[in-house]
Order: structure tokens, then sequence, then C-alpha cells
């Protein structure tokens, strides 16, 4: 049996995150070891000691290394291996970080949890740091996936009235601690303003349809955050058409060789087991899964991906005939 490289002696540390994340988020939290590391590599599982946990609904592996913790460098590349084979939100731990570092792991968008201290898991919308004592001060550069949701469900559904955590988070499948801090992120954004009815916070945005998404636009990001060629029969998996797919259906763009679909990044590893979708290369593929930063049937109550997260994916694409079916999109809503 290989040896770790890093010895951790702290038997304690998983209680020490259970205990941390039980407090922060109000609900239990169950660390417990991940065993299916075979398909890592094997100096990840010498490096480090790999942790599984549900954090607001979604997927978690944590990736702890106690003592030395490596140059944040080397750390993103790590996590990014695990994330790529695993397809899980994955998150670095450890006992202690220095402000330098820590600010380098947030500047290459690695998440991580110290307990006691420190919690910053972007991809849940979690930005917990320094006790609380460093909020955050200027506009967002963009919108986070939540927040996004939260913005387009509204410009999509202005009569359903739907504007506390606990009603959106229920329909848009995000907890309701995660929908409190996307309408934090549209209120640093300058697009919305909240207000409390008793113990309820609601959100008022400032303005609506083309007029609130032309105020958005500078901030939209697109829900894609990977591709897979695969081959299988994802119509039985009854997922939402996306990409170059849902836009020809919903323009006059012409259909693409094959197939897109799009599947939240929490889903796609239960649902290409339960679905039987294998992963291949690009000129054996029958299918293009994307990989989406939410989750697409949230948006959409047909056949096709929501029209506005394809036009924050597709608009100014470098294909004109693209970028002009992604602004057609706008012109076939009813605002």
């Amino acid at each position: 049996m290989l040896k770790k490289d890093i010895s951790i002696n702290d038997t304690h540390f998983p209680e020490a995150l259970e205990r941390y994340l039980g407090e922060l988020l109000h609900e239990r939290i169950d660390v417990r070891p991940y065993e299916s590391t075979r398909s890592l590599p094997s100096f990840i599982e010498r490096t480090y000691t790999l942790y599984e946990a549900r954090i607001l609904g979604r997927h978690c592996i944590i990736v702890v290394r106690l003592g030395d913790t490596g140059t944040p460098a080397d750390i993103a590349k790590h996590i990014d291996i695990v994330r790529n084979t695993t397809n899980a939100t994955v998150v670095f731990a450890t006992m202690t970080i220095s402000a330098h570092n820590r600010s380098r792991l947030i500047g290459q968008g690695v998440p991580f949890i110290v307990p006691g201290n420190q919690l910053y898991i972007p991809d849940l919308a979690i930005d917990l740091r320094e006790h609380f004592r460093a909020p955050r001060q200027r506009q967002p550069d963009d919108l986070p996936p939540a927040a996004q949701t939260v913005l387009f469900h509204h410009i999509l559904h202005p009569n359903r009235n739907l504007t506390t955590p606990s009603l959106l988070a229920k329909r848009l499948h995000y907890s309701a601690m995660s929908i409190g801090r996307a309408f934090d992120d549209l209120v640093a954004a300058g697009l919305a303003e909240t207000v409390r009815h008793g113990k309820e916070r609601r959100i008022h945005f400032r303005a609506e349809g083309r007029h609130l998404l032309e105020e958005a636009t500078p901030l939209l990001r697109s829900p894609v955050r990977s591709l897979k060629f695969v081959r299988g029969d994802a119509s039985s998996a009854h997922l939402k058409l996306a990409g170059e797919t849902a836009l020809s259906y919903l323009t006059e763009l012409a259909p693409p060789r094959i197939d897109t679909f799009a599947v939240a990044a929490s889903d796609w590893k239960a649902i290409s087991q339960t679905a039987n979708l294998a992963e291949t290369y690009r000129d054996e593929a029958n299918c293009i899964i994307e990989i989406w930063s939410y989750d697409p049937a949230a948006l959409s109550d047909t056949h096709t991906v929501d029209p506005l997260s394809l036009y924050a994916q597709f608009r100014g694409h470098r294909d004109e005939r693209v970028a002009m079916a992604a602004d057609r999109l706008l012109e076939n809503l009813t605002w």
C-alpha cells in the first residue's frame, strides 16, 4: 500500500467540519470518507485525504491536507483533477490558511473551508470569510449561477409572484440560503432591492422586462461549464435540448449534425449511469451533453432550455449566424 505524503493525525477533523458547517448552514452535515478513489491519480490519494458530504443539496468532495498544504497553484491544479474526474463540487479544506494564500486561492477560483474561520464555495453562493468581517463591497464582474437563475425566472415569469427565498428555492432547485445569497448578489449588482415583511425577505427588481435584461446583460455568464461527447440515448434521460440544437428550434438557425442536451453539474454522474451514457471521442459521439452551473429544468417548462440562458451563452458569438440567432431569441419573447 502506498504511504501518504502527508500524515493526517487529527482524527477529529471530519467532526470539526460537520460542526462548523452545521452551525453556519443550520442543517446536519454528514462528512464521511470518500471511497470511490480508484478513478483518481494515485498521487491525489497519497497527498490528500478525501471526504464527501451533501452541502445545500449538492454532492461535495472535500479534499483535506493538514500541515504543509502546498502552493495555491498546486492545490488549484489538483482540485481541477478531482472535479473533472468526479463532476462533483470539490472543496479544499485545511486547519489554517494565510491571508496571502487565501487571496491566491480565491483568485484561482478554488473553494475552501477552514473550520471555525472561513468558508468559500462560490458554486453554492457561499462566501463567509474572517468570521464575517469582510463583506463584499464592490459590484460583481458577473452574476453567480443562483443570482442569474433568479433574474431569468423573474423576467420569464413576472406574474408568478415568487419573491421570497423559500418560494424560489422550491421552484429553482436551490436551498433557501442560496437564494438569500442570490438576493444579496442582485442587490450588489444594482439590479434589485430587498425589503422585509415580518420574518420574510422579499426581492423587488428595479426594472422589468427587456429594460431589466439590458441592465443585467454585462453581468451575464454562460451557464455551460463543460461539454461531454457521449454515446447513448440521451432522450431516455428526458433532458432539455440545449446549445445550437435548442437555438435551431427557437430560431431559423440550421440544426447541427448531432443534438445537444443540458444537465446540471450535480446531476450528471447519476444521469449518465441511469441512462447508460458513456463519454467518447468527438468523432464517435452521437450527442453532446452540456454540463450547466444551474439546473436547466428549473427555468423551462418545454423540451428546450430557456431562451435567456441560450442568449447568455451565445450573445456575441464569433459565428455571426449564431450571434444573430441569439439576438433573435429576444425578439421572439413576449415582453
